[in-house]
């Protein structure tokens, strides 16, 4: 009788536990991700919602302006994954819970890979060179890349030579692969995951680094899922898909 209540006893707490399993809360994250972590974070989401089937990441892709204007227009969003400088502005108005390193992008000179029309930096100042950026008022990668021209005694020929703002980092590779340009200023980690692209290095003394937070807004009804995928971005998983697009993985 004992022996037949035991089994019957652990028979309860498996089913009970199964039925939990089944039972977990569906969840949507909507993350707002600016469009240069496409790639790290699109091999995140597959990861991260195989081993939790109840949760679905939502992405919104798009120039860091962009984002923010988006996320304090609607008042919603579970997770910023922007510049630093981004981030810490929010927080400034009081609208991150928490913020968290995730890693950092160098500037480089991209160009069509066997293409020998840029070659330096001081190519760029060359009469009938074309150059495209992004458009700073738009985004992080446009920010970054009108500084370090700024750093440079070529500014003025460089700027003369740009031949369009595009509006996110996508628009201004297909530029550069259409040959629509013969040099892009951008992330030089981009290069890494097309294999029609090649990086030129920008001289260090002019060139600059821009910090990947991810922020946790004032926004989310899901505080805790928020925070645990962060805290997945920031695991080894997560910063070895950022290290496999080319980034620099934040030191903690």
């Amino acid at each position: 009788m004992t022996k037949k209540f035991f089994i019957l006893a652990a028979l309860v707490v498996v089913i009970g536990m199964a039925l939990a399993g089944c039972g977990a809360k569906e969840v949507t994250l909507d993350v707002y991700a600016g469009e240069g972590m496409r790639k790290p974070m699109l091999e995140i989401k597959e990861s991260y919602e195989e081993l939790h089937p109840n949760v679905t990441i939502n992405y919104n892709f798009a120039a860091s302006q962009t984002l923010e204007a988006t996320m304090r227009t609607l008042q919603q969003g579970d997770l910023y994954v922007s510049g630093a400088t981004d981030v810490q502005r929010m927080a400034e108005d009081n609208l991150i819970i928490e913020s968290y390193p995730i890693a950092s992008l160098t500037p480089a000179i991209l160009v069509r890979s066997g293409d020998n029309t840029v070659a330096s930096w001081d190519d760029l100042a060359k009469e009938g060179v074309r150059v495209v950026i992004m458009n700073p008022d738009l985004g992080s990668a446009g920010r970054a890349a009108s500084k370090v021209i700024g750093n440079s005694p070529l500014d003025e020929q460089i700027r003369a030579n740009i031949t369009a703002l595009t509006a996110n980092g996508s628009e201004t590779l297909q530029m550069l692969i259409n040959n629509q340009a013969d040099a892009a200023i951008i992330w030089g980690g981009l290069a890494k995951t097309n294999p029609a692209l090649a990086a030129i290095e920008i001289p260090e003394e002019l060139n600059t680094i821009l910090d990947i937070w991810a922020g946790i807004p004032t926004y989310t009804t899901v505080e805790s899922d928020a925070i645990a995928f962060a805290e997945y971005i920031v695991g080894a998983e997560g910063l070895q898909a950022y290290e496999n697009a080319g980034f620099s993985i934040s030191e903690k």
